[in-house]
């Protein structure tokens, strides 16, 4: 999916017309036209805004399926890393360590769930050629795990 595509399903999913999209980003309805017809694409910041505003992942407006864990951001890669509904069926959103049989198994805040992952962080930084310290790991799980499902429907809190 292209960001075109990904910005005019984001728009439509929150019923919103291009003017009232237009009007929360602080932009003009031409601005909104331009970028669903793909005649532009919105600046690295603006796609911030829009994934701020409207709580959703950066991810999700560059046109990336959503392949990963919605309540702890581990990417599912295989369907084997998917949990499961209570009918048995493959969670679309959930990974097999946070959710089974409709249920998540663990009963965390979300700052609860960001101390649980950084215990993955030097195994993180090898697979990702990277060398985030524990407090930028820290701020950026804290800004990012808002943005899933599990903790947008939650306000953040205890399930």
């Amino acid at each position: 999916m292209e960001t075109r595509d990904a910005l005019l399903e984001l728009r439509r999913d929150l019923g919103l017309s291009q003017e009232e999209f237009a009007q929360r980003l602080r932009v003009t309805r031409q601005a909104v036209s331009r970028w669903e017809t793909g005649e532009t694409v919105p600046s690295t910041d603006t796609l911030k805004e829009i994934a701020k505003t409207f709580q959703v992942p950066v991810d999700r407006l560059l046109g990336y399926p959503a392949g990963y864990c919605q309540s702890c951001g581990m990417a599912l890669t295989r369907d084997g890393e998917r949990g499961t509904e209570a009918d048995g069926s493959r969670s679309e959103a959930y990974c097999t360590y946070c959710y089974q049989q409709g249920r998540f198994l663990q009963n965390v805040t979300m700052e609860e769930m960001a101390e649980h992952n950084l215990q993955f962080l030097a195994e993180w930084n090898r697979a990702n050629g990277l060398d985030l310290d524990e407090a930028e790991a820290r701020a950026g799980l804290l800004a990012f795990l808002p943005t899933l499902k599990r903790w947008r429907e939650a306000g953040g809190t205890t399930e």
